[in-house]
Order: structure tokens, then sequence, then C-alpha cells
């Protein structure tokens, strides 16, 4: 056990500080009416006159954003995936799936535009944590936490009468000060910028993990686990807030599938020896089911191996045999996931508020390709708190990541993966659930960014955003546009056709405008040039037309110079 920060007292959390209340109060939900805002049609910016079509005798909705961590596209069941996902399926099934939904390249950087509605270089997270490169320290949006530049979702979801929870990776500010209570989250206990899975070992580096609990500074036991304990903190927070029949915001944002890879042995178990025929063989049933579901073009060749990769017959049997594990705990992490919304979906059905909450899900990037692991100092921390043999792969005192092979296998349908502006790092899977304000049982291919959930949720609560100041303080304006139109309407775009959105994130860069797209791969260092791609027709980024399309590719590159500027990119 460890001390907390903040009491003398010893403060470490198990399955024991998870017992919730007994009993379910079946209270009717009688929320105040009020109105909810959608434009029919055209596109909105946050804070516009709402409009009647969801009038005083339809209730606010109740508000459930899932954010999965380092999730790939297509490991969802619904996605083509062999992994059983069912109830995040059935949830997909019966609300609309957003093919075309841009995150960020990393996990801090796109919980900033989600919780800002805005660019992260304007939010406060330029690049990820503190800035080491001194022409950024200092800057307005490298400050390394939210910045109090923007007004905040749960603060304006708290002003406009929701209860607003929290339970998960928060990674927007190390301190109280920064932490999810400043910003207006009524109750959260949040891992602060991400931890291992079982128990309480940091993914970082020596030591323990931190966590808060409300503003408590703590740190968690053996017996632990992520996906379950978010879980049932967060049933917890909603349960003690029913009373008042107020509706509540709760942001569940989950810190699996993210590496370093564990799970429950009887997790893991159930996919015993299906990897056993490797990455490539993966890829290739994944490729050829989103063929068939339609996520992938039928004439699309399919993306070349990861360069500098072996090929699996290449592997000796003792390497294949730890590399299908990875990949079982890989899928065990997925499939708990599941489970666990499954669980909280029963509970809302079990309160009678499942039909009038809404959901959105998604992803905070792509799959992780990199082997952290493997380099110092990293390397040395899992040499000395960590057993990596094949036999205790997955347990919570273990320390593995699955890499790119297995992460190409994640992406498939897009090249490339996390920390990169290609296709594979940003593109992520999302969909929404209301049967009031959600076209079920459908796909829409409509762009929309992280940047659009906040005045999206605000259009929900009938609010809008403040624009020039918040609590005494000038704050900047939202860029996100509310989905509410086009998730009624398929044909209903969430952005102008002249829009554009950018990305830059470790010297990685992309701009989009359009089906027009431009990547710099910072990778190639010195050889690194911008390529341009027509996703229209070539949405695995595979044929570079910057030397057949010079006026496009001078036309982006202005945009790109454009977004630069109006963001505050530093060097």
């Amino acid at each position: 056990m460890v001390k907390s920060a903040k009491k003398s007292r010893q403060t470490t959390l198990g399955r024991g500080a998870l017992s919730r209340a007994n009993g379910i109060r079946l209270v009717a939900c009688c929320l105040a009416a009020f109105v909810a805002s959608c434009q029919q049609t055209g596109e909105q910016s946050a804070g516009g006159d709402p409009s009647t079509e969801f009038a005083a005798e339809t209730p606010r909705p109740n508000i459930l954003l899932i954010v999965a961590d380092d999730l790939g596209y297509a490991d969802l069941s619904i996605f083509g995936s062999e992994i059983p996902t069912p109830n995040i399926d059935s949830l997909a099934r019966k609300g609309v799936l957003l093919t075309n939904f841009y995150a960020n390249m990393a996990c801090s950087p796109t919980r900033a535009m989600l919780m800002s509605g805005t660019d992260s270089h304007l939010a406060g997270l330029g690049v990820m944590g503190r800035p080491s490169n001194p022409v950024q320290q200092g800057e307005p949006g490298y400050e390394g936490y939210l910045n109090f530049r923007v007004a905040s979702l749960a603060n304006l979801m708290k002003d406009a009468g929701y209860h607003t929870y929290m339970a998960g990776k928060w990674h927007l500010g190390d301190t109280v000060e920064t932490g999810p209570r400043a910003r207006g989250f009524e109750k959260s206990f949040i891992s602060i910028d991400g931890a291992s899975h079982l128990g309480g070992l940091s993914w970082n580096g020596p030591g323990l993990a931190p966590y808060r609990d409300g503003d408590e500074l703590v740190t968690v036991g053996e017996d632990f686990y992520t996906t379950r304990f978010y879980t049932n903190r967060m049933i917890d927070y909603i349960e003690s807030g029913r009373e008042d029949e107020k509706p509540f915001f709760a942001y569940l944002a989950y810190t699996a599938p993210h590496w370093p890879l564990q799970a429950p042995r009887e997790s893991i178990e159930k996919f015993s020896g299906q990897y056993d025929d490797g990455y490539e063989a993966l890829y290739r049933r994944r490729f050829e089911k989103m063929k068939a579901l339609g996520f992938i073009p039928e004439d699309a060749p399919g993306l070349p191996p990861v360069a500098g990769q072996p090929a699996w017959n290449d592997l000796t049997e003792k390497q294949q045999r730890i590399e299908s594990r990875k990949m079982e705990i890989y899928a065990a992490m997925v499939s708990d996931l599941d489970s666990y919304i499954g669980k909280v979906i029963d509970y809302l059905k079990s309160t009678g508020e499942f039909d009038n909450t809404f959901i959105f899900f998604m992803s905070d990037n792509g799959p992780e390709a990199q082997r952290r692991d493997l380099a110092a100092p990293l390397s040395d921390w899992v040499a000395e708190c960590c057993d990596n043999s094949y036999e205790n792969l997955g347990n919570g005192d273990s320390y593995v990541m699955y890499g790119p092979n297995w992460a190409r296998a994640s992406s498939t349908a897009f090249y490339r993966a996390k920390g990169t502006g290609f296709e594979g790092g940003i593109h992520v899977p999302a969909f929404a659930y209301h049967p009031g304000h959600v076209e079920g049982g459908g796909r829409n291919d409509q762009f929309s960014t992280v940047m659009d959930l906040l005045p999206t949720l605000l259009d929900l609560a009938g609010a809008e955003h403040p624009q020039e100041t918040y609590e005494g303080r000038p704050i900047l304006p939202v860029k996100g546009r509310s989905m509410l139109p086009a998730l009624k309407n398929a044909e209903t775009p969430v952005h102008d056709a002249s829009g554009y959105v950018g990305w830059e994130l470790f010297g990685h860069r992309a701009i989009r405008q359009g089906e027009w797209k431009l990547v710099w791969d910072a990778a190639e260092g010195d050889d690194a040039t911008w390529a341009l791609f027509n996703l229209a027709d070539d949405p695995q980024e595979q044929s570079d037309l910057s030397e057949a399309e010079p006026q496009r590719l001078k036309a982006l590159i202005s945009l790109w110079k454009q977004y630069h500027a109006e963001n505050g990119l530093q060097p």
C-alpha cells in the first residue's frame, strides 16, 4: 500500500472500493422539459439558435461518452474483426456508424480537442505533455494541460444542469488545478496519464501509477483491473445522482487496449490458439471481411507488409508463440471492453434510463505500432519490474506491446498507425446511438472530427457555447460543428465543402479539404516531403499524386500555411 499524497492515512483501492448501494432504486425519470436543438439542414456552428424539432415534451437526454484507447478501426466485430464485441455491435447497429470520423494522432491532443471543441494547439496540447523544445516552452497552446483559454465541455454541461462524471484516463493535466474536478466534473476517478491494467504499476517508468479519486492522489492494489474498475465506478456515480432526476453527462475514458498488454487469465484463455497462424493471416482475414462489409473498396489491392519487419514464417517457433500470445491478450482486452460496456447498458436499462441516453463511442487514435518496451529508459524499467516469460505474459507484472505487424491488422483498412497523419493514425471507429436523435440502422459517411463533439453535446443539452468569455476570462471560439443534423439525415454534411482540418504532432502533419489530403511523414527525416492523396479513389493512401496534381498540391500547401498560422504552431 502507498500513502496518499494529501493525507497521512493510507489510500489504496481495489475491488472492495467498488461496492454500490444495495439494490436499484426504480425511480421514474421525469426530466424537466427542455428544448433540444437540432438544425434540420446545412451546417450549424456551436451555440446556434436551437430548433424546436425536439420540443418541450422531449426531455433532454443523458449523455454517455465512451472513449477507447488505441483501438484500431478493424478491432470491433461490426467493422470486420474476429473479436466478438456483441454489446458494442448492438448499439452501433441500432444507431449510426460514423465511417468518416477523425481523432488526432495521439491520446492527449485528441482529449484536448474533445474537451474544448477546438484544435489541440490552441487548447494547450500542442505536444504530448509539457514541451521539451525550448522554442515551444511558454508559448500559448503548449502548456501541457487543457488551458484556460478554452471553456471545458464538462463545465458547460454542468452549467446546463447536468450531473458531470468521469472515470478513466484524463491526460490533460497532472495537478488538482488542471484536473477534471477543476474543469467541471462533479465526481471523478482518473488515471492521470495512463497506467498498467492489472495492479498498480506505472506504464511510464519506475514506481506505481498515480490516480486521483476526486482531488486526492491515490494508488491502487493488486486486485485492480482498469476496465472493470472504471465501469463500476461510473455506475456508482450515476446511481448516486438519480434522486434529483437531473440528466447526467458521463465520460467513460477507458485505457484499454493501450499497452502494456494485460488482462485476466480467464479472458486471455478464451482466445488461446486463435492467432497461431500469424499476423499476415489475420490481416488477410480482416481485409476480406471488411471488403465484404463495404468498408474497403472491392478493387483495393491491400497494403504491403510493414517495412523492415520479419515475415511470420521467418520467426522461430518460440517467437511465434510469444507473438500469438500478445494478440490473444490484446483480443481479451477488446472483448472485456465490450463486456463491461454491456454492464453499463444493462444498468441503464434496469433504471429505465437507457432509452433516454445518447451514447457516443470512439477511439482516441489508431493502433499503437511502436515497441517502446524495447528502448531505454523504458526497457530498463521493464527489465526491473516485470516477468515477460511466455507463461506470465498478460499478468500485472508483465509488460509487452504487440508491435507494428499486429497493428497493421488492427488498422487493416488504412495505412500506418498511431502517431502519424496517415489514415491509420487518425481515422477511427465511432458511432452514435439514441432513438430520438439518431437515424438508426445505417452508416454515415459525412466527414466529422472529435472537435465536433462539444457543439453536438451542447446541442443535445439545449445549451450554447459562451463564445468570447467564460467565468470572467476571454476564451477561444469552437472550431467544431454540431453533428446532430447529420445524425438525423445522412445526406446532411457536418462541414462545408470549402472547410479544412489540419493535424500536427511531433513533426507529423496532415491537412484535409474535401476528399483531398496532404501528409508529411516525419519518420522520413531529411527526406520528408508532402504526399498528396485523393481519399475518394485511394482511401489507403498508396498513390501519391503530388506530381500529377501540382495545382492541387500548391493549394493544399497554402491551406497548411494558413492552418499553421491560425493555430499558433511552433517548430
